[in-house]
């Protein structure tokens, strides 16, 4: 059904259906890209767990790549989004190893996480992607600034 499309045409009753976007956007910053790019990822976890309580014990290398930085910044945390359902874990420690640009981009890094046990995680929210919305790094020689919105 359409937002807003009546699904009875009667004034006295009915109902409707209306859509509610639901994102968060986050701005995270480090020293350097690969830094940043490693709090982009706890910070969007964070949204969906608490990190505290997901232990780093299975690791797993993640390679991404991107035409520009916004780019690879959209792949690296849709990636590890994607994982969750993938390998049916968490994830609470990141490590980007390298960013390389160039056509394209490349960021390879490790991941650890174990899987999701719902007992034990404090899991706080579903996101279901992350958008180019309000996507916009600054750089400059002392910090990496990165802002991005999550589609919960």
């Amino acid at each position: 059904h359409r937002a807003g499309c009546a699904v009875k045409k009667d004034d006295s009753r009915g109902f409707r259906y209306h859509e509610h976007t639901a994102d968060i956007t986050i701005e995270c910053w480090a020293a350097t890209l690969e830094e940043a790019f490693e709090e982009a990822a706890l910070a969007a976890f964070e949204v969906i767990v608490d990190t505290t309580t997901v232990e780093p014990r299975d690791r797993m290398t993640v390679a991404v790549e991107g035409i520009d930085l916004e780019e690879l910044l959209v792949e690296w945390i849709g990636q590890l989004i994607a994982m969750i359902d993938l390998n049916n874990q968490f994830y609470s420690k990141f490590k980007v190893r390298s960013i390389v640009e160039g056509e394209p981009w490349r960021l390879e890094a490790e991941v650890w996480g174990e899987t999701i046990d719902y007992q034990k995680h404090d899991i706080h929210t579903e996101v279901k992607a992350m958008t180019y919305a309000d996507l916009k790094i600054e750089r400059s020689p002392e910090r990496t600034t990165l802002w991005f919105t999550l589609d919960l």
